[in-house]
């Protein structure tokens, strides 16, 4: 693990300090080691940085940037090959020798001997740059569902790649402004779209693609999926035996996120049942009146190292430091919460597993049962009876969900799907996201594949990597494993839901006496915002918006106190609407006044 940077340049004036800038800004990526690479070609010149954080191998050797024995190829990497192991033994076969036990030394060996082509056998989660000294060309890649973090500014003088997009502005060579164009998805969605970002001139890397760099600049883009092996047969239980069998690490007291979901409870029944681990430390939060006791007793029942981290109204006042240090706002409060737990994790666990994705591949939302049922009755006279409930009173906060729905729903699925990621406040005008004519079955895998594609990758993956490496935290997610993407991805989309949400994985966790878990009702990660807001009178929450701000060019004072007054009163839920208030006006605070 560790923070990238490097710096392309052809003006001619870029010196060591740019990148030194930069890796001091990533410096908590990688705080065992630092090392800088420069080379001169004859239009350009090439600097590479990296910030190690030392997960297993504990070697110099190590250090990056890596540079070949023959002294031709540099590899920055940032993240673990999962089956590195594999391609070392192969490497050695073919006479590869090495000098270290690390998966960079193997991914370096490996890629000088397949070149982009051997991005196609690697499982893991990774972001790096591949340089060949000789004649300055560069192979930039990031893994194909975007668990690790990738930016880059494109310019006529420069590119400048980093682990994040404060990396690229400490260089002092990009202008720091900002990208309105985003700020309408970010209410609508939570987060900016990808490749965009909130910077106008720094755009986020595309999971999945390969960039082919020439020493004049020039950039070939080019999508790349695994190689696997079949996966015909396969059994989900083995896969994900075998995910956590090469993730979790003993040497470094790897610890579990634990909320007492499915998700994460399975992670640590199997590290407790299947691989006979005690004592595995696991972080959970407390005090969001989210059933506690569910974390509380499997940790017991899985003889885990219980710690938790309480959380209250109180803890709102540390809002402002978390917002201090993220790149870009993501609206999602499970991220100020990552954040609280990696920080209680730091100097304990440096590595964390974390159940993110599952819901994703497993139809685990409320959204995917809401489509489903809307799919399954959406020429019964059902479908017109539920848009009806679009006029119910709002004092009814009973039928809220049913009310939500009905203002949701389309005769075309793939735009009802989309109004059911969006705020309904702040709802962007009606947008087919996929073709119309399809079968159920194929509108079901494309509002997974949509939520794999966006929702996973621009919040989900990007909160839990900026919130834990902010601490020097490393968190693996098991059930990104390709093996397993590509497992799940392959069944009828339909079969994910016949016997309710995530049953796979409840029929998985039952083998391991998870009964109280199963049957629990579904809560969401998050902090109890709706609650706490309607106790805004005991905090300064919207004091911003008693004066003229920044914020007020994309949403009026007069629209914002709307959502307040509504709020307070109980008969309306905007929570979500004033949490992404709130967090893009303390962001542009910090960040642009």
């Amino acid at each position: 693990m560790c923070g990238i940077s490097v710096i392309l340049d052809f003006s001619g004036s870029v010196e060591e300090s740019h990148l030194h800038k930069m890796m001091k800004a990533t410096h908590h990526r990688g705080p065992d080691a630092d090392n800088i690479l420069v080379k001169e070609f004859e239009r350009s010149k090439l600097l590479m940085g990296a910030n190690r954080l030392q997960i297993i191998d504990k070697l110099e050797a190590s250090n990056q940037p890596l540079v070949s024995l023959n002294g031709r190829y540099a590899l920055v990497f940032n993240g673990e090959i999962y089956n590195y192991e594999e391609l070392r033994n192969k490497l050695l076969n073919e006479g590869v020798e090495f000098i270290t036990r690390s998966d960079t030394e193997v991914l370096l060996f490996h890629l000088v001997k397949n070149g982009v082509d051997g991005i196609r056998d690697l499982n893991g989660m990774f972001a790096f740059v591949f340089a060949d000294l000789e004649n300055g060309d560069l192979i930039v890649a990031r893994d194909t569902i975007g668990i690790k973090p990738l930016f880059v500014h494109r310019g006529s003088n420069q590119v400048i790649i980093s682990s994040e997009i404060n990396g690229i502005l400490a260089s002092g060579l990009v202008k720091k402004e900002l990208n309105e164009e985003v700020i309408p998805h970010y209410l609508a969605y939570k987060y900016a779209p990808q490749p965009a970002t909130f910077y106008k001139h720094v755009e986020e890397m595309t999971p999945g693609m390969v960039w082919e760099v020439s020493a004049s600049g020039e950039i070939e883009k080019t999508p790349t999926t695994p190689r696997l092996k079949t996966t015909k047969g396969a059994h989900l239980k083995n896969m994900l035996v075998d995910s956590i069998v090469q993730q979790y690490t003993q040497s470094n007291n790897t610890g579990v996120m634990l909320s007492g979901g499915v998700d994460s409870t399975l992670l640590l029944a199997i590290l407790n049942k299947e691989l006979g681990y005690n004592h595995v430390p696991v972080y959970s939060i407390t005090g969001t009146g989210k059933d506690e006791a569910y974390s509380r007793k499997a940790a017991a029942q899985y003889q885990a190292e219980y710690n938790e981290v309480n959380v209250n109204l109180s803890t709102f006042d540390r809002l402002g430091e978390y917002l201090s240090t993220i790149d870009q706002p993501v609206a999602d409060s499970a991220s100020f919460l990552t954040w609280l737990i990696a920080e209680k994790a730091k100097g304990h666990s440096k590595v964390l597993l974390s159940g993110a994705g599952a819901d994703e591949l497993f139809a685990g939302y409320n959204r995917h049962k809401a489509f489903y049922t809307y799919l399954l009755n959406r020429n019964k006279n059902w479908f017109k009876g539920v848009k009806q409930a679009r006029y119910l009173p709002q004092w009814l906060e009973v039928f809220s969900g049913l009310r939500k729905m009905a203002g949701s729903l389309d005769a075309n699925p793939s735009i009802t799907f989309n109004n059911f990621l969006q705020s309904e406040y702040f709802r962007l005008d009606k947008e087919s996201i996929w073709e119309e004519n399809l079968s159920n079955e194929q509108h079901f895998r494309r509002a997974l594949n949509f939520d794999q594609n966006h929702y996973l990758m621009e919040d989900v993956l990007a909160i839990t990597d900026h919130s834990s490496m902010r601490f020097s935290v490393e968190t693996r997610v098991p059930y990104l494993d390709n093996h397993i993407i590509t497992y799940t991805n392959s069944l009828p989309s339909l079969d994910l839901l016949s016997k309710g949400r995530k049953w796979m994985l409840k029929e998985l966790l039952l083998s391991y006496g998870g009964e109280p878990y199963v049957g629990r009702k579904k809560k969401g990660f998050g902090l109890p915002i709706k609650e706490w807001f309607k106790q805004s009178e005991k905090k300064d929450w919207w004091s911003f918006n008693k004066k003229e701000c920044q914020l007020h060019s994309f949403v009026t004072s007069q629209s914002i106190d709307i959502l307040i007054k509504k709020h307070l009163s109980g008969r309306a839920d905007f929570s979500q609407e004033l949490w992404r208030i709130l967090v893009l006006q303390k962001w542009l605070e910090h960040n642009f006044q």
